[in-house]
């Protein structure tokens, strides 16, 4: 129901370029121009004008070439103790090799600053230009405050991301920024000059620093020391990967493993970092296991949050033999309260040499006590039912995506080719669902771009010839010059997808179910049926969280 609406705009939006070509051929003017010169739109008083400009809502990809909408200003809405950012495009119909850009910090009345992230969006590459093209994923930061030299090709667009952070005592009301770009040395000549402001509005409420769901994603340290080339085993790779945890777990994604031994003295601060949800219990040898389990049981946070992760998938009679043989030897070895999540991908599954049927709820029942079935599953009412059964006996729920559900499909997921509204309605959808977890296999797998995500976004060719990003929400800043990692467009929507989450639960402790269900409904029907329209989502959004505020 929600694609017709976007149709019937696409059309609107054709009809109105072909217009503005018709009325400009035949206005009488002498200049022989292209198609694309035409093209120019933005928020200027000329389609000819430079530069141009247009700011848009975060879930948008920003194409690398074309038109630019007309949105002349944009705010920000976000709560206390939160993220949340904007996009805007600039665009020169001349080459301009000295443009300059800049960015104030987000500032109110009082002089009150609020942190602030400017970043150049990369574009990175797909299979090629004639099968899907580039898309702005990788976040080359910029420092807030100075000029950032930002040559332009003429007719190219250049995506800029304005991101914001809140404190959890930051005054709430309205905060500006002012956006500077220069197209040429003279810094008077106001049609090669734009200044833009951009408001971050911060509501009168606060979001928990214990997020309330849980994440648990791959982060692969051999990945990141071969990035930024350093050994694997060196102390400059375990400060990397630690560099690496802690900027995931800003964005409220912890990790699989902690960046030290379980054991150490170390890690007890991370394992009581309200920001972490979970960490992963090496399936090690037995004298290991149970001194894990030993230190683990002395806080009850600690061991609430570790979970064991020794096998994926089970799809086979063999699987399955090998599930039941770890399972026997933690309750020999632990005891009987280890948590332990096991991925599946199907409600039913044949052994295509066996012919056995594997039943992935009969084979985890009373074993795994994290079920995490790929979300398609979910599709299926008798088996959501049977999960909504498992709930309410204790069992946490999760739910995963990777390479499926697949990019060609109608459902949620991560690929850098989707459209970005996707990823941040997946979390909405995952509360729709009473789902309270999700699981993502690696946010660094780099091993089949060479060690280099930055010169394809194939990052899995071995699981489709669409697969784009899968399994890789960060960057290296190797390549940037950057000491550590680099976000993507796909990482910020995950992060702003769990506060959307927080949101929904704020919402229905003040409002009740009825309300979120009802909020719910007006962006996602259900696993399939969901809005493709920015402006909607974001209109929704800004509804609740005024609506938590009131209530606050």
């Amino acid at each position: 129901m929600f694609g017709f609406s976007s149709l019937i705009a696409s059309y609107k939006r054709l009809i109105a370029v072909f217009s503005a070509m018709l009325i400009f051929l035949t206005s009488g003017a002498k200049a022989q121009v292209t198609v694309s010169q035409l093209l120019v739109r933005g928020v200027t008083k000329s389609p000819l004008a430079i530069p141009s400009y247009s700011f848009y809502e975060p879930t948008v990809k920003i194409p690398k070439t074309g038109a630019l909408e007309k949105k002349a200003s944009h705010t920000i809405y976000l709560a206390k103790n939160e993220s949340e950012y904007c996009q805007i495009a600039l665009q020169t119909r001349l080459d301009r090799e000295k443009a300059r850009v800049s960015l104030t910090p987000f500032t109110n009345e009082k002089g009150e600053t609020l942190e602030t992230t400017f970043c150049e969006e990369y574009y990175v590459k797909t299979t090629g230009e004639t099968v899907f093209g580039s898309y702005p994923d990788a976040l080359i930061p910029i420092t807030v405050g100075s000029e950032y030299q930002m040559p332009m090709v003429g007719m190219q667009n250049y995506p800029l991301f304005i991101g914001v952070r809140t404190a959890k005592d930051a005054a709430p009301g309205d905060y500006t920024a002012k956006l500077t770009l220069l197209c040429n040395d003279s810094v008077n000549d106001k049609h090669e000059r734009l200044d833009l402001e951009v408001t971050a509005h911060v509501w009168d409420f606060t979001l928990p620093d214990a997020p309330s769901m849980d994440t648990a994603m791959g982060l692969g340290k051999g990945d990141v020391a071969r990035a930024h080339h350093v050994d694997a085993n060196s102390e400059k790779a375990t400060e990397l990967y630690k560099a690496y945890y802690e900027f995931l777990l800003q964005r409220h994604v912890s990790a699989y493993n902690l960046p030290v031994d379980i054991l150490s003295d170390e890690a007890d601060a991370y394992m009581s970092d309200p920001r972490c949800t979970s960490f992963c219990v090496p399936y090690a040898d037995d004298d290991t296991i149970r001194a894990y389990r030993d230190k683990l049981q002395t806080n009850p946070d600690w061991a609430a949050k570790a979970y064991f992760y020794p096998i994926d998938e089970p799809h086979s009679t063999a699987d399955v033999n090998a599930y039941n043989k770890i399972i026997a030897r933690l309750r020999n070895v632990w005891g009987d309260d280890f948590h332990m999540v096991t991925p599946f991908y199907g409600i039913e599954l044949k052994d295509n040499e066996t012919g056995d049927v594997i039943r992935n709820l009969e084979v985890q029942s009373g074993n795994s006590d994290i079920l995490c079935p790929e979300t398609v599953c979910f599709s299926d009412g008798k088996f959501a039912g049977a999960i909504a059964e498992r709930a309410a006996q204790g069992d946490k729920i999760w739910w995963y995506v990777c390479c499926g559900p697949g990019p060609k499909t109608d459902y949620c997921n991560l690929f850098t080719q989707q459209e970005g509204i996707r990823h941040r309605i997946l979390f909405w959808q995952q509360k729709q669902q009473n789902v309270t977890g999700l699981l993502y296999w690696s946010t660094t797998y780099w091993t089949d771009v060479g060690g280099d995500p930055w010169s394809s976004a194939w990052t899995t060719p071995w699981t489709g010839v669409d697969t784009f990003g899968d399994g890789s929400l960060l960057y290296d800043g190797y390549h940037v010059g950057v000491d550590g990692p680099v976000s993507s467009l796909r990482l910020e929507a995950v992060a702003n997808g769990i506060e959307d989450y927080e949101y929904l639960t704020m919402a229905e402790r003040l409002l009740g179910s009825s309300y979120v269900n009802k909020t719910i409904a007006k962006v996602a029907k259900d696993l399939t049926d969901y809005t493709r329209s920015d402006a909607l989502f974001a209109k929704v959004r800004t509804e609740l969280g005024a609506a938590i505020e009131k209530k606050s």
